[in-house]
């Protein structure tokens, strides 16, 4: 390999992981600041509330068209675009006056994500080779667990010091990077469609229900947000039915159907983020409620396993190119579940090391099958279905994440009704803390069954 050649994947890499940094930074960060963010503005909390979920809404939304948009129109091309997107909806955000402006542009900010996302792997697949891919979608997902330890940390220090607003321009500044070394790497120049027509039917199923699951589960509690997660699967229904029909369809039916490598590895993508995900926020409130501690003792416990997950990441990308990469991700999902079994013993008087050892084996467990699983999922398909499989591993993880929450607010209101999560009630809140991890281990003993039964993928290039 020439060193242009290396200069070139190393450029394109690190645009992929500036991206992969920047999207999760964003949004923890922005979590900080939503109190200040509401007061300056005046906001109510339903408002301060979108402004969360109308991004992730939007990011969810979109996977899967912009995935087959790549292929039509090239997948330089979709990147730069989002990434250009992204960038200048985080100056105009840094910018704005009102918060119905401010929401407007958190979904303009969701769809330059959602187009990042939908090709970020697609592209670090088709740059790297097969043995070397393991090690490039690592580092990309470390650049997503640093940001999502680092997003707290700096968007508390950044808009106590200098103000919410900046919180934006870093991320932007992350962005406009990854941009240069983009167009620098890759070829963005759109090219003619593929002959095809575009999968309109699927864009309007798949995006209306993507969109009402996650917003109804932001209203979980409520009979609309019922209402909306429930249509919002029965158009998810309908997407699947329209797709298997299509003559070009956002999501190839008979890939799911015929290609067990790619049908395992997604579905154990979204079991494992749906039985770990709101372990954070459990934990979070069990801290806190619990044990008293103070939100800044809280965080600074909390980030031992994101710190653990974005250490290991380049570990298990590299071990996912030496070993079979279903078995490193099953040894990771193995240990996800007994950090879950390991959870169950939180009581009321429970030593902070423990807790610090149960989260070392989520990110221990996180970062061993993140990486791997990835790599089954794009190493069983063909170069043409990558962007399709990029936007999938995306739509299970977030899949995943939003049934995890969901779940999680079902037990809470089940366990402790309409009583505050507090000192007061932190007996009751223990007890559902015990329901709710108690589900998530046998779901994820679930997981760690169907990922041992995954054949191994067929070298598909």
């Amino acid at each position: 390999m020439s060193g242009n050649e290396a200069s070139r994947r190393r450029g394109v890499l690190f645009a992929v992981t500036a991206t992969q940094f920047a999207v999760p930074f964003m949004l923890s960060a922005i979590a900080v600041a939503l109190p200040v963010i509401g007061h300056d503005f005046g906001a109510r909390a339903v408002e301060l509330g979108l402004v969360e979920s109308a991004y992730i809404a939007t990011a969810s939304m979109l996977l899967l068209p912009f995935a087959r948009a790549s292929d039509m129109f090239g997948r330089g091309f979709v990147f730069v675009c989002g990434v250009t997107t992204f960038t200048v909806a985080s100056l105009l955000l840094a910018l704005a006056q009102s918060i119905e402006l401010f929401i407007g542009l958190r979904v303009l900010q969701g769809v330059g994500s959602s187009a990042q996302i939908a090709t970020g792997l697609a592209i670090i697949s088709e740059v790297f080779p097969r043995e070397e891919r393991g090690r490039a979608i690592g580092l990309s997902v470390a650049g997503v667990y640093v940001g999502l330890s680092a997003g707290p940390y700096l968007g508390g220090l950044v808009t106590t010091h200098l103000g919410w607003r900046w919180v934006f321009l870093l991320g932007m500044a992350a962005c406009l990077v990854a941009l240069i070394m983009a167009v620098r790497g890759l070829d963005v120049h759109p090219r003619k469609g593929d002959g095809t027509r575009f999968d309109w039917g699927g864009l309007v199923t798949s995006a209306a229900g993507f969109g009402l699951v996650v917003f109804g589960s932001a209203e979980w509690g409520g009979v609309p947000g019922k209402v909306m997660v429930l249509c919002g699967l029965a158009l998810l229904g309908v997407f699947a039915w329209w797709e298997r029909r299509a003559e070009a369809p956002l999501l190839d039916m008979g890939l799911l159907a015929t290609n067990r490598s790619f049908a395992y590895a997604s579905a154990v993508q979204f079991i494992n983020y749906a039985a770990t995900f709101g372990v954070t926020f459990l934990t979070s409130l069990y801290l806190q409620t619990v044990l008293g501690m103070t939100p800044g003792q809280a965080g600074a416990l909390l980030i031992v396993q994101p710190l653990v997950m974005a250490s290991l990441a380049p570990v298990s990308g590299r071990m996912a190119d030496r070993l079979p990469p279903h078995r490193v991700a099953t040894v990771g999902m193995a240990l996800g579940t007994l950090g879950l079994l390991l959870a169950l013993r939180f009581g009321p008087s429970t030593e902070p090391w423990w807790v610090m050892l149960v989260l070392a084996f989520f990110g221990m467990g996180t970062a061993l099958f993140a990486t791997p699983n990835m790599s089954v999922i794009m190493g069983s398909v063909t170069p043409r279905h990558y962007a399709m499989a990029s936007a999938m591993t995306g739509g299970m993880r977030t899949a995943g994440m939003t049934a995890s929450i969901v779940c999680i607010g079902f037990v809470l209101s089940s366990v402790m009704g309409d009583a505050a999560v507090s000192a007061a009630t932190s007996g009751a809140y223990l007890r559902a803390m015990h329901v709710a991890l108690s589900g998530f281990v046998m779901l994820s003993a679930v997981g760690v069954l169907l990922s041992l039964r995954a054949p191994m993928p067929e070298r598909a290039e």
